[in-house]
């Protein structure tokens, strides 16, 4: 055999075998499913989405992406986006279609959320509307106005928050816990939490509303987060004002007298713990001790309430207005048939 004819034999078997690899490969990866439909859905943003992305139906691989266009629809830019699927699966117009995250590099496929298996094919809505649809949205959104917190984390932080973010927005991975212990990181080393949390909660509000899987839920409880955050931010100035305001200050410290702590030691620096009766000093509060009166104070007022029907018992009825006034030792007993008068008035004599 010639040398010239074994390298072409050479050259095209490699060729016929390269591209069998890739045909192979290219099925085993992304099997298409020879009996698909055409449909052409419109989304506002479709911002990472290419021609040969996924169309999956609960995480399952039906359909592929055929185009991306711009187009012109009521006065607005829309992206237009061809996609196939399995005629198992039909979109009717209880179905949506939402734009998702398939990793962090930026790519994505479209969800069919709550397709029809049982349906007619009068049923089916080939154009699918922007009412139909959830946009994509930008990551970068999580991270309005927390710059400064993240110069403090490591790209390895952001990236487990983001990835966390996404996969429960999208309603893959282990729920909201994983999310939940990556804002604990975020505001590990953080002053104002209560501003850091907040803003997370407002940025995932937004993103949740561009999203499917667990967003119903999530934009709930995010209602429930922000209430009282938003509560307890807009008056920790006044909280801040109260505890450093000496009018407060003061009327707390009487109150403190007024139950039991020692006076003096109010005055002090610091409490301490010492045993009772230890003398308090001017610099520190004998804590033990203040408690100690306080409690027997307390103690004394309730038993002083406790008192209160019994002597409520005792007390009689008033007396009408021309009945004698009551002795508080007795009546001097006089001899039958003996009475004294004053001016026709009739006298009682009362023990002394």
């Amino acid at each position: 055999m010639k040398p010239a004819a074994a390298v072409w034999r050479l050259g095209i078997l490699s060729a016929v075998t390269i591209a069998l690899f890739i045909l192979l490969a290219n099925a085993i990866t992304q099997p298409v499913a020879p009996n698909v439909r055409a449909y052409t859905a419109e989304f506002t943003d479709a911002s990472g989405l290419y021609a040969g992305a996924d169309v999956r139906v609960r995480g399952v691989r039906v359909g592929k992406v055929q185009s991306v266009e711009l187009k012109r629809r009521n006065g607005q830019s829309v992206a237009a986006v061809a996609l196939t699927l399995e005629r198992r699966f039909g979109i009717v117009p209880a179905t949506r279609l939402a734009i998702k995250y398939q990793s962090l590099t930026g790519s994505r496929y479209v969800d069919v959320v709550n397709p029809s298996e049982s349906y007619k094919d009068a049923e089916l809505v080939r154009n699918v509307s922007t009412a139909m649809t959830q946009p994509s949205f930008d990551v970068t959104a999580l991270f309005n106005g927390l710059q400064p917190v993240l110069a403090t984390l490591s790209p390895d932080d952001i990236n487990a928050f983001v990835a966390h973010a996404v996969d429960f927005l999208s309603g893959n991975g282990g729920g909201l816990a994983p999310m939940l212990d990556s804002i604990r990181t975020l505001t590990k080393f953080v002053s104002d939490r209560e501003q850091v949390v907040a803003t997370v909660m407002r940025n995932l509000s937004t993103v949740a509303d561009a999203m499917g899987g667990q967003s119903p839920h999530m934009i709930q409880i995010l209602e429930w987060i922000n209430r009282p955050l938003d509560a307890a931010l807009s008056v920790i100035k006044e909280f801040r004002k109260t505890a450093l305001n000496p009018d407060y200050m003061s009327a707390a410290e009487r109150l403190l007298e007024n139950i039991g702590f020692p006076s003096t030691g109010n005055h002090g620096d610091h409490f301490v713990m010492q045993p009772p009766g230890a003398p308090a000093t001017d610099q520190v509060t004998n804590l033990d001790e203040g408690l100690d009166r306080a409690i027997n104070n307390l103690d004394d007022f309730i038993s002083a309430i406790k008192l209160v029907p019994v002597m409520w018992d005792n007390i009689g009825p008033p007396p009408h207005a021309s009945a004698p006034l009551p002795c508080s030792h007795g009546h001097f007993q006089l001899p039958e048939q003996m009475d004294i008068l004053l001016n026709g008035q009739r006298v009682v004599l009362c023990k002394h």
